[in-house]
């Protein structure tokens, strides 16, 4: 689902390109780079004959690169494009069946949302989940959606010092278009999580086996293992009916030996056990698999163009699923990444991405959250979007333990607040007394009532 690693937007920086050229070396290698232009050829003259009469070719553009895969623009004569999209791993010898599978459920998912839902997104042209065929690499060929990035957007004020008001204006219509197309995923749930498989018909039959970003493993790699490798590590993860153990999957995949990592585990594993699911047979929904804001393509009025990249769409949680707040929304429950200064309000450049102060995020999540609200197809029985800033969070600190202390200790701060506590919370306490399993029994109930009255309180 999340992808913490990733939370950041693309950086245009040239040298991040060269480093990202890098990364790609082995599949650019193995790639027939000269057998793009032909097959797009073929496609077209199957599925859109007029796009290329006998004896022209699209031309192939410069490669735009992505974190896990690489994007080759093909250029028709008549200006039509399409994308060539490969994977970073597309290697023989590094491609194996959970990948492939992977592809079929990005490809497949992407032609079941375009037929029944009015999502904005590109059409699937063509796959391929082997490395067995003319390219030498797996592929997926997509259309191309005009627009802009949306964070280009959504910091006009920032960036092309766009009016406050009209950059208000802007963001509130891209919030209101991306929450219309969010609920209509809500049609597609399951009685477990996984990755959707699909009939031939093109139908989905319920879900299977799926892959996960394997963060811990890739920071091992670096940090003990000294290996400067910057391929992703994928962990393979079974269809289960239980949405606590998508939570829990990776703290169960790499037990914690330091004592106060097994204390931020433990504390961990309670909130999470307290995470109220909504009641119904299908306890799972499909959801875009890294919604955050590099993944959307809009109007330059902020109108919804496109939602690309569905890289390990999957079956999640309803309380991870497609009613929860986008990843932009959320970023200041997130210390470890949170780079807001007070200076940007005076237009002092940031090092790395621009960043919305804590007022205006409680701001736009208001406004997503109304915007859910009415358009939301279950009953209502539990407001998601509202508990997704805590859950959304929760399950980043399980992912990636980069994030996984600071975003405890903001979260045991606000029970800690919520519980009515005259007494300053020692946050370092009360991990050593999980890590201990020592934790009273009034600490107990202080940090449930607080974390229940955290889910439901309004204006966060």
């Amino acid at each position: 689902m999340t992808e913490p690693l990733d939370r950041e937007p693309l950086s245009p920086d040239p040298a991040e390109d060269d480093g990202n050229a890098e990364l790609f070396s082995e599949v650019l290698s193995a790639l027939d780079k000269n057998q793009l232009p032909l097959l797009a050829r073929d496609i077209s003259q199957r599925i859109q004959p007029q796009l290329a009469p006998t004896g022209t070719t699209p031309v192939v553009g410069e490669p735009i690169y992505g974190s896990y895969h690489v994007l080759f623009p093909l250029t028709f004569h008549t200006g039509l494009c399409w994308l060539a999209k490969i994977p970073v791993n597309g290697t023989a010898d590094k491609w194996d069946d959970i990948s492939a599978s992977s592809l079929v459920a990005e490809a497949k998912t992407m032609q079941l949302l375009k037929r029944e839902t009015t999502i904005p997104l590109p059409d699937v042209l063509d796959f391929s989940s082997t490395t067995q065929n003319t390219l030498r690499c797996p592929y997926i060929l997509l259309s191309y959606i005009s627009g802009v990035p949306l964070y280009n957007v959504w910091f006009g004020h920032r960036l092309n010092s766009d009016d406050l008001g009209v950059n208000r204006a802007r963001r509130t219509r891209a919030l209101e278009s991306i929450a219309s197309a969010m609920t209509q995923l809500g049609s597609f749930s399951f009685r477990t999580s996984g990755s959707p498989i699909f009939a031939s018909d093109g139908s989905p039959l319920g879900t299977g086996p799926a892959r996960r970003v394997n963060q811990k493993a890739m920071l091992d790699r670096w940090f003990v293992h000294q290996d400067p490798a910057d391929d992703p590590i994928y962990a393979t993860y079974a269809a289960s009916s239980d949405p606590k153990a998508y939570y829990t999957f990776m703290l169960d995949l790499h037990p914690e030996e330091n004592s106060f990592q097994k204390g931020l585990v433990a504390l961990l594993r309670q909130l999470i056990s307290w995470i109220p699911e909504p009641s119904g047979a299908d306890r799972f929904v499909l959801t875009h698999p890294d919604f955050d804001i590099q993944n959307f393509i809009v109007s330059e009025d902020g109108d919804l163009r496109g939602i690309i990249d569905w890289d390990g769409v999957a079956a999640v949680p309803r309380t991870l699923g497609n009613a929860r707040y986008p990843g932009w929304l959320t970023r200041d429950w997130d210390p470890a990444m949170y780079g807001y200064r007070e200076s940007m309000e005076q237009g002092t450049e940031p090092d790395g991405v621009w960043e919305d102060s804590p007022a205006c995020l409680v701001d736009c999540r208001q406004i997503y959250r109304a915007a859910i609200a009415k358009n939301r197809r279950d009953d209502g029985s539990v407001d998601l979007c509202r508990m997704s800033l805590i859950t959304d969070n929760l399950s980043i600190a399980a992912e990636d333990p980069r994030c996984r202390s600071e975003i405890l200790r903001k979260v045991a701060q606000e029970i800690w607040d919520r519980a009515g506590q005259d007494s300053e919370l020692d946050f370092a306490e009360l991990v050593t007394t999980f890590a201990e399993n020592n934790v009273d029994v009034s600490v107990m109930n202080v940090l449930q009532t607080g974390f229940n009255a955290l889910l439901i309180e309004e204006g966060l």
